[in-house]
């Protein structure tokens, strides 16, 4: 009887620990939506392509990209991008405090840019809300790029 007893307890044990394994590994899976919805990594990638094609065509501030290694750049927006919305990327690039150390970023730059990349997501027809996923993600941003923040 005993040896019954200890085998249902255990095999409730087991049950138990399956079902809520099963559900800390569904309630910690990240939300992909947005990743999906801009395509991807691929479609990340075309994000980042157009829109510093964008920026270095835009007077305002394409004068602060002339030393910047455009490729890189763009590969690593393209990461971030993809880190950001929790597609299977993991961003290793520098922070945007030490990315952006001593440029003195200016809130109307970072305005322009972030105009630049909205106007290349509306060229590439990913639709407003899909946008504001990404935009939410990179607003908070602005104040991490300069050691002043990104006041005028």
């Amino acid at each position: 009887m005993f040896t019954h007893v200890m085998r249902v307890i255990r095999t409730a044990f087991l049950v138990a620990a399956t079902f809520a394994a099963a559900i800390h590994l569904h309630a910690a899976e990240p939300d992909r939506s947005a990743f999906d919805a801009f395509g991807g990594t691929d479609g990340l990638a075309r994000v980042a392509d157009r829109g510093i094609d964008r920026v270095l065509a835009d007077p305002r501030i394409k004068d602060s990209f002339a030393q910047a290694n455009i490729p890189h750049l763009k590969m690593e927006l393209a990461s971030q991008f993809c880190a950001l919305l929790n597609g299977p990327c993991a961003y290793t690039g520098k922070s945007m405090k030490e990315a952006h150390a001593g440029m003195n970023v200016r809130e109307a730059q970072f305005n322009a840019l972030a105009e630049d990349f909205q106007l290349a997501m509306d060229d590439l027809k990913i639709p407003f809300t899909t946008q504001n996923a990404l935009i939410s993600k990179l607003a908070p941003m602005a104040h991490a790029i300069n050691e002043n923040g990104a006041g005028e």
